[in-house]
C-alpha cells in the first residue's frame, strides 16, 4: 500500500519533515511502501525463495514480523536524474553517489531508525519509527497483532479494519474482553472482562494432551485464530492445528525456544493472550 495516511501519526509527521529537510539539502525523495497486508508481506517473503527474483526480506507475513505490518514504517526513493541522462525513473534506486546514506543520515536526525544501519539484510530504502526497538518483537509482546496495536493511536487514518480484513479477523473481531469473559466463564472466575489474579488462578493447562476437550478450548482456538495464529475450525478440540497455532504464537509473540505446544495453568502463554503482560 502507498496510503502514507494509514501509518503511525508520528511517522506521517517525521515523514513530511523529513522530505522537507531533505529539500533543503538538495536532495529529493518520495515514497513508495507504507503499510503491509499479511498477503503482500507473505508474497514479498516468497521472493528469491518460491517465486522469482531476489531475496529482500527475512520476515514471513503470517509471524506479524515486518515493521511496515504495524504501520512504523516506510520506504523511500530517490526522485532525482542521478546519471545525467535525463531521466529520474532509472535512478529511483541508484546509489552510487551515496545518496541513500545521505538520506537515511538525515532521517536519524530527527529521529527515524535507517534499515542500512542493520547487518543481515540492508535495507536502504527503509525508515521507521525506533520507539520499539529495530525489530517487532516488543510490538508482539505488548500486542499480539497490528489491529490492537492501531487502536491504540490517537489521531491520524487509522485502518484498523482494513487490516483485520485483510489478516481474516472479521471488523467485529474476537476482542481480548470477550476473550477474558468466555474465559471466565468456563473456568469459574468471576466473569467481569477484566482480568486478575482470580483470572489467572482459574487457569488450566491445555494441549492435545492435557484438557484436549476442556470448554476453555474454543475461546482459546478463536483467540489464536484472531491473532493470526490458524487453529482451523473452532471445534473444541485441542488437535495438530491447536498444537501449531500454539507453538507459532509461542515462537513468534513470546520467543520462546522451546515450543511445547501447551498453553500452561498460570504461566506466560495464559498471561500473554490474556492481556496480563
Amino acid at each position: 500500500m502507498r496510503d502514507i495516511t494509514a501509518l503511525h501519526p508520528e511517522l506521517q509527521k517525521k515523514a513530511a519533515l523529513l522530505k522537507k529537510e531533505c529539500k533543503e539539502q538538495g536532495i529529493s525523495i518520495l515514497f513508495s511502501e507504507c503499510l503491509r497486508t499479511r498477503s503482500e508481506q507473505d508474497a514479498l517473503y516468497a521472493q528469491g525463495r518460491t517465486t522469482p527474483g531476489s531475496v529482500v526480506t527475512n520476515a514471513k507475513g503470517s509471524t506479524y514480523s515486518s515493521q511496515h505490518q504495524w504501520g512504523i514504517a516506510i520506504d523511500f526513493y530517490i526522485d532525482m536524474d542521478i546519471d545525467g541522462d535525463g531521466d529520474k525513473k532509472d535512478d529511483a534506486f541508484n546509489n552510487s553517489t551515496g545518496m541513500f546514506e545521505r538520506v537515511g543520515s538525515v532521517a536519524k536526525s530527527i529521529g527515524l531508525g535507517w534499515g542500512g544501519d542493520w547487518s543481515s539484510i540492508k535495507d536502504r530504502p527503509h525508515l521507521y519509527l525506533p520507539d520499539w526497538g529495530s525489530t517487532t518483537t516488543r510490538l508482539k509482546q505488548l500486542y499480539g497483532a497490528p489491529e490492537r496495536f492501531m487502536e491504540t493511536w490517537k489521531d491520524g487514518k487509522v485502518t484498523v479494519e482494513a487490516v483485520q480484513e485483510s489478516n481474516k479477523v472479521s471488523p467485529a473481531g474476537y476482542e481480548r474482553t470477550q476473550f477474558i469473559m468466555d474465559v471466565q466463564s468456563c473456568t469459574g472466575s468471576k466473569v467481569d472482562g477484566k482480568a486478575g489474579r482470580e483470572t489467572i488462578g482459574n487457569t488450566i493447562t491445555v494441549s492435545a494432551l492435557k484438557n484436549r476437550k476442556h470448554p476453555a478450548v474454543i475461546p482459546l482456538q478463536k483467540r489464536l485464530n484472531a491473532l493470526g495464529h490458524n487453529c482451523g475450525n473452532v471445534d473444541g478440540i485441542a488437535g495438530p492445528k491447536f498444537t501449531a497455532a500454539v507453538n507459532s504464537y509461542q515462537k513468534s509473540v513470546l520467543g520462546y525456544k522451546n515450543l511445547d505446544g501447551e498453553v500452561t495453568a498460570g504461566k506466560k502463554m495464559w498471561k500473554s493472550l490474556l492481556g496480563m503482560i
